[in-house]
């Protein structure tokens, strides 16, 4: 369909100059005529009705042929050769033609002027008008042929773009799977079934997320914190009562559209560096807020700030491919903060509410 209407944008281009072309053309040969032909004595009317069927020609011919040439992928020097084959042949017929109807209609003053330069003046006169047509096509076309291969181009970085945001989005931690196997097996050796029924249930909820977002579609906020809950209450499951989440989330979850499965990085980097490889209790703040038109998600452990900072030789590569993400989605308007020091592990990401409504 888009390809269709952007034919059809081409050839209602191409003809509304076409016709504006040769009425141009047309009245100032009028106007011309007018002026000149009644201080010769002579009747204006035959002169003009020839050069109305000379240009009713022109607009008809080259109408038809810029229309099936406009459909062309042909070069700029194919395009012209194949232009001047047929109007060079259309401009000697006219000629003749232009000739033989005027002499028909000839004063005395048109008979007493020699005949090779009455057919000097004809081919001039009928080849301004093609050649002014054929310039005026070659711009049009030239302008289709830039804008075609500037939307060519656009194409193939917005199809190497989307490719690159799978591969981003799709290098999640293979770990995450084994290690909920692997809890799933001692709850089940441990004869903890109703522990084992919530770890899968939310493992499919997670899941179900994941399969279902493979596109890069964004998705309402809070199913992506819906996931991201699911995720924690794995983890939960996993470290008991080491790990303990708070939640600061506003009564009501602004109505914003999110790229999904982009908490996950964060989500599994701090359970990482705060819980995993760390003895003792854990309290992990996950706060949700909107504040000067950016939406702010933070994730960290109790104390930890983002002084620091964290350095690029030292990131895990699933943050470089978050960080790679956002600037895919949202350039330098998007804001990652990463700090792990001695007082744990900090996250934020700052996204522009503006470039979150109208994402859907």
């Amino acid at each position: 369909m888009a390809a269709i209407s952007l034919s059809a944008s081409r050839a209602g281009h191409f003809w509304y100059w076409h016709t504006m072309f040769w009425l141009s053309y047309l009245l100032v040969k009028f106007i011309h005529l007018a002026v000149l032909v009644p201080l010769q004595n002579e009747a204006a009317w035959p002169y003009l009705w020839i050069y109305s069927l000379i240009t009713l020609i022109h607009f008809t011919v080259t109408g038809l042929l810029g229309q099936h040439e406009l459909h062309q992928p042909r070069p700029f020097r194919q395009q012209l050769r194949r232009l001047l084959a047929v109007l060079l042949p259309l401009w000697l017929l006219m000629v003749v033609l232009r000739q033989s109807l005027i002499m028909a209609y000839a004063s005395e003053t048109m008979t007493d002027v020699s005949s090779p330069l009455k057919y000097l003046q004809a081919f001039s006169l009928v080849l301004l008008p093609l050649a002014g047509w054929l310039a005026v096509f070659m711009l049009i076309k030239s302008n289709q042929l830039y804008y075609s291969g500037f939307l060519k181009q656009q194409e193939l970085a917005r199809q190497a773009r989307q490719a690159r945001l799978k591969v981003l989005r799709y290098q999640l931690n293979p770990h995450f799977m084994f290690n909920t196997l692997n809890a799933l097996n001692a709850l089940i050796v441990q004869r903890s079934g109703l522990a084992a029924e919530q770890l899968i249930e939310y493992l499919s909820t997670y899941l179900r997320h994941s399969l279902k977002n493979q596109h890069d579609n964004f998705i309402p906020l809070q199913q992506e914190l819906d996931a991201l809950s699911a995720y924690m209450a794995i983890q939960q499951i996993r470290f008991g009562q080491r790990l303990q989440l708070n939640w600061q989330l506003p009564a009501k979850v602004p109505a914003l559209n999110f790229p999904p499965l982009l908490l996950q990085p964060l989500a599994e980097n701090a359970i990482q560096y705060s819980v995993a490889e760390l003895s003792g209790d854990v309290l992990l703040h996950i706060d949700v807020r909107v504040q000067d038109n950016k939406l702010q998600i933070t994730l960290a452990q109790e104390g930890a700030t983002a002084e620091g900072g964290w350095p690029d030789t030292q990131r895990p590569t699933n943050l470089l491919n978050l960080a790679e993400r956002l600037q895919l989605l949202f350039g330098d308007k998007a804001h990652l903060l990463l700090s792990q020091s001695a007082n744990g592990f900090y996250s934020q990401i700052s996204l522009p509410t503006e470039a979150l409504d109208g994402s859907a």
